[in-house]
């Protein structure tokens, strides 16, 4: 399989990744109130929202977090991620003050498809350890002062 990912061409904003990376960080170590947090400081959220969007917001990324979550192999045969953040987008569209930041639409769309190739190969893959190993990775060149917009892994 040859997967060319033009995607890959998008640069983010180190601050973008910074928080970004600290929600996903949240949501890997089942911490809600990180979520919230760096949910509103990103822009996902203004800090107005009523209580029920604020809950449907952290429930959607804690969702999708699942795969970083996890202590084993995660298997996608048996994820049903699409259907649940799917039943969760009415209550978003009815009580959304803001539309989500402009940088995570090109990011959840390469999410949402490499979740689903993984989804269409069956793959089991131990997604916590990678996204341990990228955010260990991305901390360290951050404190040498190194360029973010590079990072690659083989």
């Amino acid at each position: 399989i040859v997967l060319l990912d033009f995607g890959a061409c998008n640069d983010y904003a180190p601050e973008f990744v910074d928080t970004y990376l600290k929600i996903i960080k949240g949501a890997a170590e089942q911490e809600r109130e990180t979520v919230l947090k760096y949910s509103q400081e990103l822009g996902f959220l203004t800090g107005f929202e009523t209580k029920i969007m604020e809950e449907t917001h952290i429930d959607a990324v804690m969702i999708l977090g699942e795969a970083f979550a996890c202590k084993k192999p995660f298997d996608f045969r048996k994820q049903n991620m699409t259907a649940r953040i799917h039943d969760l987008v009415p209550v978003m569209l009815k009580h959304r003050l803001t539309p989500p930041p402009e940088e995570t639409y090109s990011l959840h769309r390469k999410m949402s498809g490499i979740f689903l190739l993984c989804t269409k190969l069956g793959a089991v893959i131990d997604c916590r350890k990678l996204f341990d190993e990228v955010y260990q990775e991305y901390a360290s060149r951050k404190l040498k002062g190194a360029n973010l917009n590079s990072i690659q892994f083989v």
